[in-house]
């Protein structure tokens, strides 16, 4: 649906996954509107993109798959191999989802695993990102008498509407408190031995690990990691990352020697629940974020939620468990969970 908004003026706050995917819907609807990303990160080339969810999660993330082909977002597809016991009602959410699932033995795994096409893929962040002129303000949203206004240099600009997406970094520029904390996770590069690690996505909820290919030219280098979060500010230099061989050494029991060859990690925002949330915080200021490290999955599908709730004027219903609202009761001494990868 098109809407005739001419008049507005939207202020998005943050150019990363999803205020980028803001941006361009915005755009596209023929809105005016300003991207300021005062904390430019440098973005993972690619993220896992996956429909193997659970509930509204699956929802959303095919909402996320129509935007990236909607915008050409480049997408490239990949079988995957889940490993330990799901529920066959989440299976059968999968195969809803139009995945086409079987439980085979894979021999490179030396396991029984769920085989899924059609169900995961690897998409091009840095192609979603690079289209957006980032503004590199010292920028701050400073909410008074239930109105926001953007603080630039000391100066204060009106906007009909402001959205706070700059992750990380959200709870640091707005005067509000918000129900969520900030953490580090990383992934490694890893050689193994089994070239099939470099055509495959594996979801390991035995040994509690997961691999996605790097490029995906069937060569034997993969990202690795656990979903670990490391509580922090994203202000912290020098991150310890004291379980790292631990979790190459349960890599290893699936796949054999393995050999860390680079690691590295991005700050990211957790709610309580370890699910995203969005909703109003003042007047004219609405909030998006704690993708707690999924945000490539289900990102776009709870920007496109937003989107339509400003341009149509009415609030959602079908996704109203992801509103901010639920933590009216919480404050931010919460316990960092584990990122959903991908469950």
């Amino acid at each position: 649906m098109t809407y005739q908004h001419y008049d507005l003026k939207i202020t998005i706050v943050g150019g990363g996954i999803v205020g980028s995917s803001i941006y361009r819907m915005l755009k596209k609807n023929g809105i005016e509107v300003q991207l300021i990303d005062p904390k430019i990160k440098k973005p993972f080339p690619t993220l896992i993109h996956s429909l193997l969810l659970k509930g509204k999660d699956i929802e959303l993330a095919k909402l996320s798959l129509n935007f990236y082909k909607k915008f050409n977002i480049p997408y490239y597809p990949f079988k995957s191999y889940t490993l330990g016991k799901i529920s066959s009602s989440i299976i059968d959410s999968w195969i809803s989802a139009g995945v086409n699932i079987s439980i085979k033995f894979v021999n490179w795994i030396n396991d029984e695993a769920i085989e899924a096409v059609g169900g995961d893929g690897l998409v091009s962040i840095r192609s979603l990102i690079s289209y957006i002129e980032n503004i590199p303000y010292n920028s701050y949203i400073f909410v008074k008498q239930n109105k926001g206004f953007i603080k630039l240099n000391d100066k204060l600009y009106e906007s009909d509407f402001i959205i706070l997406s700059a992750g990380a970094w959200s709870k640091y520029l707005i005067n509000l408190k918000l129900p969520v904390k900030t953490y580090f996770c990383w992934a490694s590069l890893f050689l193994s031995r089994k070239k099939e690690v470099g055509s495959n996505i594996i979801y390991d909820y035995i040994n509690n690990f997961y691999s996605r290919p790097v490029i995906g030219l069937g060569l034997p280098f993969a990202i690795m990691g656990d979903g670990k979060a490391i509580e922090t500010t994203p202000f912290q230099q020098n991150i310890c990352i004291e379980d790292k061989n631990e979790v190459s050494s349960r890599i290893s029991r699936r796949l054999g020697e393995v050999k860390e060859l680079y690691t590295s990690g991005n700050f990211c925002e957790a709610t309580p629940d370890m699910r995203p949330a969005y909703g109003k915080v003042a007047e004219n200021v609405y909030y998006i974020g704690g993708f707690n490290g999924y945000g490539a999955e289900v990102g776009p599908g709870l920007a496109s939620v937003l989107v339509e709730e400003i341009l149509s004027k009415k609030e959602d219903t079908y996704f109203k468990e992801y509103r901010l609202e639920r933590f009216n009761d919480h404050n931010d001494d919460f316990e960092i969970g584990q990122e959903p990868h991908e469950l």
